[in-house]
C-alpha cells in the first residue's frame, strides 16, 4: 500500500480563536524575513507557527527517491500562500506503475524521479520515449495537471523530455538546472543518501521546496496574479516624496526591485500605483528621475490621492477590468497592509521590507506571478489595455456604434478544433470571471479530451483592431445532445468587452460550431457566480427573459438574428482538421 503522510501533520495545531484578514496579512509579513532570506534554515522554517486557516491542496507524488525532506519545509511556503499541502506518496517505484487508490482526486500529480536509477536500463535517447509513454498512461488515469521533476538528467535528455511533454496535455517539465548551477557541488549529498533516501542535499531540498510551493503548484492549480499595485515611499525608493521631493534615494536594492517590476510588465503583468501624494508631484518625480527604470507610462492604472488605499485598489481593479483577487498590493507599512486586507479580504498583500533583498525575493516567488513560459497573450495584454483610452475617445466621438467599429477597423478570427491553442483555452476557462456563462473550469487534460470527442467541438475567438492585437480573447465549448447543440461554456476576456462585439463574436463562433455539429436547436448552459453578472446579463438580453440561478436557455432563434453583414467588421473562420486521439 502507498505510504501516506499529510504535510498538515507537520504543521503546529491551530487552537487559537479565528484570525481576521488584517491579522493574517500582518502574520504573513512577519514570515517574509525567514521564508525569503538568501539561505533559509530548515530549523527556522519549522519553527514558524501557522495561525490562519488553510485551503487543502492535494498533491500525489509518484517517486523513486524520497520527497519527505522537501515536503516538510515546503509546508511553510504553502501555508504562506494559504494552502495546506496534503501530500500522498506512491511506493518507491522505478517502473511508474501508477497504482492509484486515493479516495480523493489530487489537485496536482508530481512525478519525482532520480534518473540515476535508470542508467543501466536505458541510454539517454531511449529514456524519453519510455518516460513519455508512462506519463501518457498517467494522463489517461488523471485529469489533474502533472509536474515532472528529474534529477540527474543530461541536458539533451531534458530537452527531449520537454519536447515530448508538449504532446501530453497539462504536463510541465520542471527545470532543476538553475538550482544545480547555483549550488554546484552542494546540489548532491551522496554520503547522506542511504539515510535520507535521496541524493539531494539539504540546501537543494530547501530550494526545491520553495520552487514547488511558490511557483510550480500555484501556476498549475490557481488563476495567476494579473497586476502588482505599488506604494511609492519606502517601497520603490528610500525616502518620502512629500519631504525629500524628487531627491529621494534610489538604493541598489530599490534599483533591482524596479528592474524586476519592469520585467514583470514586459511579461504581461500590469503595474499600478496607489500612493497618498499629490499627483503632479508624482508625475514630476518620474519625469526628473532618469535613473528610475520605471516611468509614469509603465503604470497601466494609477490612483494617487489622499483617500483610502482600499478605495484606490477598487479603482485600480475597475480600470484594469480584473478582480481584486488578481491584484498583489505591495506597501512598506504593515498597518496599511492590515487595513487593506481587512477591507478587501480577497486581495493579495506583500510587505516591502526595509531589507530590499527580502522584498525582491518575495516578489520573485510570490505565488501566482511566475509563469512556465511566456505566451503570445502575455505579450499583447499590457499594450492592448494601453490602447483602451483611445478606444474610449473614438466611442465618444462616433455618431453611432457602426461608425465607432468602422473607425477601429476590427477583425475577428474564429478557429474550430484549435489544438495548438490548448494552453490559452485553459487560461480562459480558469482566469475569466466576469464573462463566463457556466463557470466550468476545465483542466488542460479535460479540454484535450473534448477536442478528441466526436460529439464535442471547441472554438476560440481572436480579436484585433487598428490600435492593437488583442490575441485570443474568447472560448466557446459545445456538445451535441440528440438534436441540440449545447453550449457548455462561453468565456470572453474582460479586455475584449466594451467594443460592442459580444453578440457578433459568440454568434459567429456558434455558427462555425454548427457547421461541424449540425443541430436544429441551440441551448446555452449558465450558472450564477460571484462576478459573472455581465455574461448572464448578455444571455438574458439575447433570449429576452430573466435567468434562473442555473439552467439552460434556448437561443437558436435569437442567434439567427445576429448577422455578420450588419457589422462593419471583418470575420474569418478557420476549421482545423478534427482528429481523434
Amino acid at each position: 500500500m502507498p505510504n501516506r503522510k499529510m504535510a498538515s501533520e507537520l504543521l503546529p495545531a491551530i487552537s487559537s480563536p479565528p484570525i481576521s484578514s488584517g491579522e493574517i496579512a500582518l502574520a504573513r509579513a512577519e514570515w517574509q524575513s525567514t521564508l525569503f532570506s538568501e539561505w533559509p534554515a530548515r530549523l527556522d522554517l519549522l519553527k514558524l507557527q501557522v495561525t490562519w486557516p488553510l485551503t487543502p491542496l492535494r498533491i500525489r507524488v509518484h517517486r523513486n527517491h524520497a520527497f519527505e525532506h522537501v515536503a516538510d519545509v515546503a509546508s511553510r511556503w504553502f501555508a504562506w500562500w494559504g494552502r495546506d499541502a496534503q501530500v500522498s506518496y506512491s511506493d518507491y517505484d522505478d517502473s511508474l506503475s501508477f497504482r492509484l487508490d486515493d479516495s480523493q482526486d489530487p489537485h496536482l500529480e508530481l512525478v519525482w524521479l532520480d534518473l540515476q536509477h535508470y542508467a543501466q536500463k536505458f541510454t539517454p535517447p531511449e529514456l524519453a520515449p519510455w518516460l513519455s509513454e508512462r506519463l501518457t498512461t498517467l494522463r489517461s488515469l488523471s485529469s489533474a495537471p502533472i509536474a515532472l521533476a528529474l534529477i540527474g538528467a543530461p541536458p539533451d535528455a531534458h530537452e527531449a523530455l520537454v519536447a515530448s511533454s508538449r504532446t501530453i496535455a497539462g504536463l510541465r517539465v520542471v527545470d532543476l538546472g538553475p538550482i544545480q548551477q547555483e549550488l554546484g557541488q552542494r546540489f548532491f549529498d551522496e554520503r547522506a543518501a542511504k539515510f535520507s533516501g535521496t541524493r539531494l542535499s539539504n540546501p537543494a531540498c530547501l530550494r526545491v521546496a520553495r520552487e514547488l510551493a511558490c511557483r510550480w503548484a500555484p501556476s498549475l492549480t490557481t488563476p495567476p496574479i494579473k497586476a502588482v499595485a505599488l506604494d511609492l515611499d519606502h517601497t520603490l525608493y528610500e525616502g518620502v516624496l512629500g519631504e525629500d521631493g524628487t531627491q529621494v534615494r534610489l538604493t541598489p536594492g530599490h534599483l533591482s526591485l524596479q528592474q524586476h517590476l519592469l520585467a514583470l510588465r514586459e511579461k504581461g503583468v500590469f503595474l499600478a500605483l496607489t500612493s497618498r501624494n499629490e499627483e503632479p508631484d508624482v508625475r514630476r518625480l518620474f519625469t526628473e528621475r532618469s535613473d528610475f527604470p520605471l516611468r509614469w507610462e509603465h503604470f497601466s492604472a494609477t490612483s494617487v490621492n489622499w483617500g483610502s488605499k482600499g478605495e484606490s485598489l477598487r479603482q485600480v481593479a475597475q480600470s484594469l477590468r480584473i478582480g481584486l483577487d488578481a491584484i498583489l498590493f505591495v506597501d512598506d507599512n504593515p498597518g496599511e497592509l492590515a487595513s487593506v486586507a481587512a477591507e478587501l479580504p480577497s486581495i493579495n498583500t506583500l510587505h516591502a521590507a526595509s531589507d530590499t533583498s527580502v522584498t525582491l525575493r518575495a516578489l520573485q516567488y510570490y505565488p501566482g506571478l511566475w509563469r512556465w513560459e511566456r505566451s503570445a497573450t502575455d505579450t499583447v495584454r499590457v499594450a492592448d489595455l494601453d490602447a483602451e483610452p483611445e478606444r474610449a475617445r473614438l466611442a465618444a466621438a462616433a455618431a453611432n456604434p457602426e461608425e465607432y467599429l468602422r473607425s477601429l477597423r476590427v477583425s475577428l478570427r474564429i478557429e474550430v478544433n484549435p489544438r495548438p491553442h490548448l494552453a490559452r483555452m485553459h487560461e480562459l476557462t480558469q482566469k475569466t470571471n466576469q464573462f463566463n456563462l457556466n463557470l466550468e473550469r476545465f483542466s488542460e487534460a479535460e479540454l484535450a479530451e473534448l477536442l478528441a470527442s466526436p460529439d464535442h467541438r471547441l472554438a476560440v475567438i481572436a480579436l484585433s483592431d487598428r490600435l492593437s492585437d488583442s490575441g485570443l480573447v474568447g472560448l466557446v465549448v459545445a456538445s451535441r445532445e440528440a438534436e441540440t447543440l449545447v453550449i457548455r461554456e462561453v468565456a470572453i476576456s474582460c479586455r475584449a468587452l466594451g467594443r460592442r462585439l459580444e453578440d457578433l463574436m459568440i454568434a459567429s463562433a456558434v455558427r462555425a460550431l454548427l457547421q461541424e455539429l449540425p443541430s436544429p436547436r441551440v441551448e446555452f448552459l449558465h450558472r450564477s457566480g460571484p462576478r459573472n453578472a455581465p455574461a448572464r446579463q448578455w444571455l438574458s438580453q439575447l433570449v429576452g427573459a430573466s435567468l434562473p440561478e442555473q439552467g439552460r436557455s434556448p437561443a437558436h432563434t435569437s442567434l439567427s438574428r445576429i448577422r455578420a453583414q450588419d457589422y462593419p467588421v471583418e470575420v474569418a473562420v478557420i476549421h482545423h482538421e478534427f482528429k481523434r486521439d
